[in-house]
């Protein structure tokens, strides 16, 4: 039994089905350029198109080295498709055991003990990523470890991306104002670290693509790039929940300010005829920047902010900026987004855009579906 060949056929979920380029010229799938568009062909008239093979970020997860994936493909308009055929993608090896291959051949220039530096740096980073946070005195551990290896590594942007995994995934937080400080700190911490210039220098030129090393420095370019994207991201979220939690406290003393105001307000009017001339106006012309503003216009240079990773922020700024319809837009097509399942936040999120909007009918609505989307317990059968 132990040497029988087992087929296993499986369908794939709607999340992970795959939708196939199609090039006009030969080089298309290599080159990545010349996307074929559709066209209307007459009886007898013959046209070349090129399929390109699916991205390794696209393929699922569970598909190992040699799994053949099967799918269909019509020509006709959609829905209206008299005949589809079979078409098949077999998953290639991978390319790390053709670059351990290329690494044995060629002589490494870094000495023993600038790898043994390396190695040592990227377990400690290792150790912090693993500590817990769940008490207070895991949190202050995991302080002292990290304040220890910033000091030790003071411009090492995966050690402060790591820094600032660990307090987003901090919960139970007495103090979120602070904590939420905390978050912008470390944030800006992995902006500063980063070379900017060298980023967009490398992303604006095209690489070689049969240079050995170019792989390994397009990884590392694409993860320092991500890393400070999620910083500036990140930190526009926290600034949006600082600004949210303090309208919460001014709201909330307002009833009070106002009751004082009434109170003095007839000494202050007698103050101010018997002082009129003499009262000197103190106001700044200079207007205060926008913080917020500054940090999501940085972040558009970088990303496609109407994607689902990063559309949440576009949402907040169309909010913070009068734009209702055009938030409730944005979180819809994130909602809608097929690439990943919806998350109970962006519903609620819909939920309290409707409810400022005013649309009462809606709200009611959305919240009966919000049942049926996420039930607070599953059946067991």
């Amino acid at each position: 039994m132990k040497q029988l060949v087992v087929f296993i056929e499986r369908k794939l979920e709607d999340k992970e089905v795959i939708c196939l380029s199609f090039y006009s010229q030969p080089d298309g799938p290599v080159m990545g350029n010349g996307s074929f568009k559709s066209s209307v062909l007459l009886p007898g008239e013959k046209e070349a198109f090129y399929v390109g093979p699916p991205t390794k970020e696209k393929l699922p997860k569970n598909s190992l080295e040699g799994s053949v994936l099967l799918g269909t493909i019509s020509y006709g308009k959609p829905k209206k498709n008299p005949v589809s055929y079979q078409i098949s993608y077999q998953v290639p090896p991978n390319k790390l055991d053709e670059g351990k291959g290329k690494g044995s051949s060629t002589p490494c220039t870094k000495s023993v003990s600038e790898r043994i530096e390396e190695e040592v740096r990227d377990t400690k980073i290792k150790v912090l990523a693993s500590l817990e946070q769940g008490t207070d005195e895991e949190r202050s551990e995991w302080k002292k470890l990290s304040m220890s290896l910033k000091s030790e590594y003071p411009k090492y942007t995966p050690l402060l991306a790591k820094i600032l995994e660990g307090l987003l995934a901090q919960n139970n937080v007495k103090d979120k104002i602070c904590h939420y400080e905390e978050i912008i700190d470390a944030a800006d911490e992995v902006v500063d670290s980063v070379d900017t210039d060298e980023l967009m220098k490398y992303f604006s030129l095209k690489n070689d693509p049969e240079d050995e090393g170019a792989e390994n420095i397009k990884k590392k370019m694409e993860t320092t790039r991500n890393q400070f994207a999620d910083a500036l991201y990140q930190k526009g979220l926290a600034m949006a929940e600082i600004e949210s939690l303090k309208g919460q406290k001014d709201s909330a003393v307002d009833d009070d300010f106002v009751r004082v105001m009434v109170v003095q307000g007839e000494k202050n009017s007698a103050v101010a005829s018997t002082e009129g001339e003499n009262v000197v106006d103190t106001t700044d012309d200079r207007t205060v920047p926008d913080l917020f503003e500054e940090n999501f216009k940085e972040l558009r240079k970088w990303v496609d902010l109407k994607s689902s990773k990063y559309g949440t922020l576009l949402v907040i700024r169309e909010r913070r900026c009068g734009r209702l319809g055009t938030a409730l837009k944005a979180v819809n097509d994130i909602i809608q987004d097929p690439g990943e399942p919806p998350k109970k936040k962006l519903y609620e999120l819909k939920l309290s855009l409707l409810d400022e909007i005013g649309w009462g009918h809606l709200v009611s609505y959305e919240r009966q579906w919000m049942h049926i989307r996420f039930p607070a317990s599953l059946p067991l059968f």
